[in-house]
């Protein structure tokens, strides 16, 4: 079966001597491409694969695996990468998505794009919660304390959807739950201040909600 795709290479590994193999995002959602010889400099593939890059190309599957027939184009995103501070941003993003992501979503896919081209210029914190945010609503998983009324102090979640519970599994302080109703909220992230202890007890309530739901 042979089919023309855009997919975003997520991570390289080498395969034997010379072979490569990369796992990418999209139609079909992850899946590994191996390229004969593709980390030699004289094969036609060479470099198209790097992690980053997008690339429109026309595969075949064998079995489980993936081969390149022709590209049609590559984006060579991996350029941003050569900051390191990008690079650690990059590599951010494409382990989400392995750890996370198990099927194709073309708002799924514009979200990790999106996110894989933008430099977060010292908002790494703030940006990242908000692709945690987007992520669960696009996946149907938005939680419902979001549209739920908050009160004071220390609270209860239910992991399965979000709702504030005496039964929920974790405890959480209303005023993270209340920044987080604030972020979803805002259309644009310039300004946002938010401080670093704050950020970090978020994201670890974040990723317990989404580990729930993609383990």
């Amino acid at each position: 079966m042979s089919l023309k795709t855009r997919v975003l290479v997520l991570k390289r590994l080498r395969a034997g001597d010379q072979d490569l193999l990369a796992k990418v995002y999209g139609q079909g959602g992850i899946f590994d491409v191996l390229v004969r010889d593709g980390f030699l400099n004289t094969n036609r593939f060479f470099g198209a694969f790097e992690p980053f890059n997008l690339v429109e190309v026309d595969l075949k599957q064998r079995g489980g695996i993936a081969l390149p027939n022709d590209i049609l184009r590559v984006e060579r995103f991996s350029y941003l990468s050569k900051d390191y501070r990008r690079y650690r941003w990059m590599c951010w993003v494409s382990l989400f998505v392995l750890k996370h992501i198990r099927f194709y979503d073309e708002r799924l896919f514009s979200l990790i794009l999106k996110a894989m081209l933008m430099d977060p210029k010292g908002k790494e914190g703030i940006v990242r919660i908000r692709f945690r945010l987007e992520f669960l609503s696009i996946s149907g998983l938005e939680p419902r304390f979001l549209k739920e009324k908050l009160g004071r102090g220390k609270v209860r979640i239910r992991l399965s959807d979000g709702s504030v519970s005496e039964e929920g599994e974790v405890e959480v302080n209303s005023s993270i739950l209340k920044e987080l109703v604030r972020l979803r909220g805002l259309k644009s992230l310039k300004g946002v201040r938010l401080r670093r202890e704050d950020a970090e007890e978020i994201e670890r309530f974040l990723d317990l909600l989404i580990e729930y739901h993609t383990r």
